[in-house]
């Protein structure tokens, strides 16, 4: 059984990269482009993802917003997330840390990384 990864990201070129990279590593890759569509798919699945790749500005609900859901719904405990975006000031980081982020990556960046962080976050 493949892995599964969430993308939420709402820059197209960013999640056909993303999705390219990770299926070459076998991931079974879903994305969504908004936060709200985002809570709405994970609190209408049963199963959730493996892992979570999650851009902080987004539509709706931004990404620092789902990582306050999460943190109040043990269900996400166990959810690793890995923030990729264009915020890399130092409040923002530590803001995604304290918030429940697993890692924090600033884009512009390597495809080949982050699939790398992904892979050690889940073993």
């Amino acid at each position: 059984m493949s892995t599964a990864v969430l993308v939420v990201e709402d820059d197209e070129q960013i999640s056909e990269v993303l999705t390219y990279r990770l299926e070459l590593d076998d991931y079974e890759v879903v994305v969504i482009e908004d936060g709200e569509d985002c809570w709405e798919y994970l609190e209408s699945t049963d199963e959730l993802p493996d892992a979570m790749l999650l851009d902080i500005m987004l539509p709706g609900i931004d990404g620092f917003g789902l990582l306050r859901r999460f943190e109040t719904d043990e269900r996400y405990d166990d959810l690793p997330i890995i923030l990729i975006t264009g915020r890399g000031l130092e409040d923002d980081v530590v803001e995604g840390f304290t918030l429940g982020a697993d890692d924090y990556v600033v884009k512009p960046f390597s495809p080949s990384e982050v699939a790398v962080r992904l892979d050690r976050l889940l073993q």
